[in-house]
């Protein structure tokens, strides 16, 4: 199967449209999400109403992220900014008055496995929840440590809004892999190789607020088809941001409660 791994939307669905379409071109029949549905962004509902059909029909396996944690009043948001604050306090507000979004985060867990092998975790599979960034190699030695007692293959997070892999290949030591995004239609020529005793510790980067050089949305396409030869795809897709950005501004700026400075942060980060 072809799965399409992407995560922190937050909000923006616009972005989502591309990627969802992007990676049905690319042949995606399964979905993984990596958290952060909302926040930031002006449609939380949109985003979360394009996952529920996907819920619904058992093609998506997803986690929870801060995000959604602190909307459904799991986790207190200490230290968060005021884009954070203020949009997560209008979104908590449009959830609870939707039942069916309010109990498609009620559903979601703070990591998930698909078909045994793989996991997927927002911020950490050792400490789901932490809210702890990845930046070094040395915190993937502890995330496949723990990948490997759960017996898996490959564990996707995301929180960072970065594509990053780190694999171990048989016995050798853990190895930060080149993630070089293809930008163009068709597949990735240069996919990442996941063989039965590998191991991959794999950031799906962003779609909503991605943080490569163009602001492109980000996804992986995983490929277990061979399952002597897992093959993950990366990639960059193209989409409206100038759109995007009045999107922001009419949908935070009207209506919701956060300040025209907020608003205007928020659309130049796009």
């Amino acid at each position: 199967m072809r799965y399409l791994v992407f995560g922190d939307v937050h909000g923006n669905a616009l972005a989502l449209d591309a990627v969802l379409e992007a990676g049905r071109a690319r042949g995606a029949e399964g979905y993984l999400f990596v958290g952060d549905l909302v926040g930031y962004g002006p449609d939380p509902l949109g985003c979360i109403e394009r996952l529920l059909p996907l819920a619904e029909a058992g093609s998506l396996a997803w986690v929870l992220g801060n995000h959604e944690l602190v909307v459904r009043g799991d986790a207190e948001p200490l230290g968060y900014s005021a884009e954070a604050l203020q949009t997560l306090e209008w979104t908590r507000k449009l959830v609870d008055g939707n039942p069916a979004a309010k109990s498609f985060l009620a559903s979601g867990h703070l990591t998930s496995v698909a078909n045994d092998l793989i996991w997927l975790a927002h911020d950490s599979l050792a400490e789901p929840g932490s809210g702890n960034y990845h930046r070094w190699p040395r915190n993937a030695k502890s995330e496949l440590a723990c990948l490997r007692y759960e017996q898996g293959r490959v564990c996707f997070y995301g929180h960072t809004h970065k594509l990053r892999a780190e694999m171990t290949k048989g016995e050798m030591p853990v190895v930060l892999t080149p993630m070089t995004a293809h930008e163009t239609d068709g597949i990735d020529p240069h996919p990442l190789h996941l063989q039965p005793r590998d191991l991959g510790w794999v950031g799906a980067g962003s779609v909503g607020f991605p943080t490569n050089s163009q602001r492109r949305p980000e996804f992986l396409i995983l490929d277990e088809t061979d399952s002597n030869d897992w093959r993950i795809e990366k990639y960059e897709v193209a989409y409206n941001r100038e759109e995007a950005r009045e999107r922001v501004r009419k949908g935070l700026g009207l209506g919701s409660d956060c300040s025209k400075d907020v608003v205007e942060r928020i659309a130049r980060w796009l």
